[in-house]
């Protein structure tokens, strides 16, 4: 192993280590993002976060989900995802038909009930989304879609289907990015499952408009 290679090594060890402390964990992800190239390529970063924030993130993925305050527990994230400045998850909400709304008693973390008695939800954003800034997903989604995009601004509280455009609030489909049969094409080729680097000879291509080129993309063959 090269001496740059075990200086990586010790450095992402370091690191891993220092994520398990309260008071240096958040430190340690700032500097494993700094050091192994940003979100884009940080493996140590998404260690921390899968490890000590219970948040998957997939390769290629950046923006707020590397924000420990901003996805809680449970969220998976896929690979080549773009997510937008001050988007917000929110896997509970406040109970509506109880006397109170309040989390005193529904939270057991704050300390006057022993058990949680709002279940937390799970969240998968599908390869390749992109959910725009500011939006909001609550509790209601369960899954943003392959390939799908969230308009800026837009408060999500159910599925939205692969290839999907949704927008507003609450976000509704507006339309769909892709024939059937585009979509089923790419949804087959499993394209995200590539590294950037077999994307990246394809650069020609992938700057041209899916309606062009249909199915006859190099990366859905």
């Amino acid at each position: 192993m090269a001496i740059n290679e075990m200086q990586t090594c010790a450095a992402a060890g370091v690191l891993r280590l220092l994520s398990h402390t309260r008071r240096t964990r958040e430190q340690a992800l700032d500097l494993a993002l700094r050091w192994e190239g940003g979100h884009f390529f940080s493996r140590t970063a998404r260690w921390i976060m899968l490890k000590v924030y219970c948040v998957e993130v997939g390769d290629y993925s950046y923006g707020e989900c590397f924000k420990p305050t901003a996805f809680p527990p449970g969220v998976h994230v896929g690979r080549y995802v773009s997510i937008g400045p001050d988007v917000r998850v929110f896997m509970r909400n406040h109970p509506m038909d109880r006397l109170s709304t309040h989390p005193f008693f529904y939270n057991a973390s704050l300390g006057f009930v022993q058990t949680d008695s709002i279940d937390a939800g799970t969240l998968e954003m599908g390869h390749d989304s992109w959910i725009g800034a500011r939006s909001i997903i609550l509790k209601g989604c369960k899954r943003i879609g392959i390939g799908s995009v969230i308009g800026a601004g837009s408060v999500v509280t159910r599925d939205v289907p692969d290839f999907a455009i949704a927008v507003g609030n609450p976000a509704k489909v507006v339309r769909m990015r892709f024939e059937p049969e585009i979509c089923s094409a790419i949804l087959k080729s499993r394209w995200w499952e590539k590294s950037v680097t077999e994307c990246s000879r394809h650069l020609q291509e992938m700057a041209l408009s899916m309606e062009s080129v249909k199915a006859n993309h190099p990366l859905l063959k």
